[in-house]
């Protein structure tokens, strides 16, 4: 075996590890070993894995480049025309492509990181009707601002003004890894600006403490404060967000004096009193008295969010209840399901709502594949920092390599006849948000439109990478 660390073995892939005989006899059947023939089936090679991942990867070129290319500053439609969603960019996504380009590493992708983070910045500088260091939960990007960049305010129909927290540490995380990639000081400077909006708008002091859920604009264009209440998945992304400052600027301050790592102790306290230790999970947050624990639904991404961002082994069974209690297989029998002949998919659900949906149309069944690759990801960091047997690391990477399949084989099949501004979007590119329309629990659904986010978080979790983890975005040696 040549010499690697574990780090750099995870790094290449599930795939190129086996290919470049890195890995041991044990692990190399389940990182799909090279196979004797350029043909051998999907799902079962290192040829088909490497494919797959070119492939997602130019979905996320073909989204980014559908109304501007080259270094115009721009964002990046999320999903395909067939969504209605129109030309809406989801900050959140945005967030996950540049991480997803940085991780890939070569010198276009890091081009195009950068490209989508001068887009974050203008975002952030002109943001309707508040440019303070906040983000509006979207953008427009079909044409082009006064000045040239594609990115103008969501307005009619949609309105995407809200500014939650998790989208605001989302952009702040992406700037980080931007800053810590390429010392540009602009991305730094952005990521502190959003930061010190999250302080001064959301610190909360009401039971468990934490952050609050955010900020809504009114009908008068006034900023009034989210009535929802505390969200755990926001406390983890804001947790790791601070600690990534800290960290950045050599254990700085917030502008209200207090430490970045203080600041990301105290959403860190809001996350651990979510913790259901009877049931080995953790709750979505609170009421929106700020402090009564909401005790349903169960969220798929609190449990590998938790793993990814803390790596505290205290939480790591989290993982086991996602996958015991947050499974469904989605085939053509189920109810008012998408897919049709002997299609069928194992993967993640949103959360336990999903299982028993209340909106009419949805499919109890449906599989959500970013949160399934939210699982493999956690997967491969707890084969990594787990500190478990041999034995449980290698179960641990087989039930990763299921869900790789799972959703190589949605990329190949799923999504045909899809468009981005009216040019089509060939098949076998880019993952669908579900295999049929599933019900969050949250009031809305998501669908089986391309989207980048599902596909994003695919090529990060492909090749072992961690968005919640500073510099976890390196790809190579």
């Amino acid at each position: 075996m040549h010499p690697i660390t574990r780090r750099k073995f995870f790094g290449f892939g599930l795939g190129a590890a086996a290919a470049a005989g890195v890995a041991p006899l044990t692990l190399a059947p389940l990182a799909h070993a090279a196979p004797a023939t350029p043909d051998a089936p999907p799902g079962n090679s290192a040829i088909a894995f490497f494919g797959s991942i070119d492939k997602a990867l130019d979905f996320q070129n073909t989204m980014m480049d559908a109304y501007a290319s080259g270094s115009t500053v721009r964002l990046t439609q999320s999903y395909a025309d067939q969504s209605g969603l129109e030309s809406t960019a989801f900050t959140y996504d945005n967030a996950v492509s540049i991480h997803a380009y940085l991780l890939n590493g070569s010198r276009d992708s890091l081009a195009r990181a950068e490209v989508l983070g001068q887009g974050l910045i203008y975002a952030q500088a002109t943001n309707f009707p508040f440019n303070d260091g906040r983000f509006a939960q979207a953008y427009f990007v079909n044409t082009a601002s006064p000045t040239g960049e594609f990115i103008t305010p969501a307005a009619f129909p949609f309105f995407f003004y809200t500014s939650a927290v998790g989208d605001q540490s989302w952009a702040g995380m992406a700037f980080a890894q931007l800053y810590n990639r390429t010392r540009n000081a602009t991305y730094l400077t952005a990521a502190l600006s959003v930061a010190n909006w999250i302080v001064s708008n959301t610190f909360n002091t009401l039971g468990p403490g934490g952050y609050s859920f955010g900020t809504n604009i009114n009908q008068f264009n006034q900023s009034v404060p989210s009535t929802n209440g505390k969200s755990t998945e926001h406390n983890i992304d804001t947790y790791a967000f601070f600690t990534m400052l800290d960290k950045l600027t050599n254990h700085g301050s917030a502008n209200n004096g207090a430490s970045w790592k203080s600041l990301a102790a105290h959403a860190l306290s809001f996350v651990t009193a979510m913790y259901n230790a009877a049931g080995g999970y953790f709750y979505t947050g609170t009421l929106g008295d700020q402090i009564t624990i909401n005790p349903t639904p169960i969220p798929e991404d609190c449990q590998t969010w938790s793993y990814l961002a803390l790596l505290d082994n205290r939480f790591k069974h989290t993982i086991d209840y996602a996958l015991a209690n947050l499974q469904a297989t989605d085939t053509a029998a189920s109810l008012n399901t998408h897919l049709t002949g002997s299609e069928s998919f194992t993967g993640m659900v949103f959360d336990t709502a999903s299982l028993a949906p209340t909106i009419p149309g949805s499919d109890p069944n449906a599989v959500w594949l970013e949160g399934t690759s939210h699982t493999i990801a956690a997967l491969v960091a707890r084969s990594i920092a787990g500190a478990d047997s041999v034995r449980d690391r290698v179960q641990d990477l087989q039930a990763s390599v299921k869900l790789v399949d799972t959703c190589e084989s949605a990329q190949s099949q799923l999504g045909a006849g899809q468009t981005v501004n009216g040019i089509a979007i060939p098949l076998g590119q880019g993952l669908v948000a579900s295999t049929s329309q599933m019900d969050t629990g949250f009031g809305y659904t998501y669908g089986p439109s391309k989207h980048i986010g599902a596909t994003g978080w695919y090529l990060i979790a492909a090749r072992g990478g961690n968005p919640f983890q500073l510099g976890d975005l390196t790809f190579g040696l």
